[in-house]
């Protein structure tokens, strides 16, 4: 389940639809990640598939994970306790 999120942009993201923040985002399969990500309770509960990209960050973000979304854009957040936390959509290349 999604705890909280990083900022309000991807709130009101999750909450409307609306993308207008998000330039080129795929708004249709953003909001099957964020449904996908407030479903799980595991991260083994994510789809394997390459399309999904699921994967540990690095760097300054290497407490986050990612999932892809489409070209820059992507769900970021953490995961403890089978909750995701801070979830925030960002083009973080």
């Amino acid at each position: 389940m999604i705890r909280s999120w990083a900022n309000a942009a991807t709130r009101r993201f999750a909450e409307s639809g609306n993308a207008r923040t998000f330039p080129g985002l795929d708004v249709d399969r953003a909001i099957r990640r964020i449904a996908e990500l407030h479903a799980v309770s595991s991260l083994d509960q994510i789809s394997p598939l390459k399309s999904v990209g699921l994967h540990k960050l690095k760097g300054d973000r290497r407490d986050q994970w990612a999932m892809t979304i489409n070209g820059r854009w992507r769900p970021c957040f953490t995961f403890a306790d089978g909750d995701a936390h801070d979830v925030e959509i960002a083009d973080y290349h």
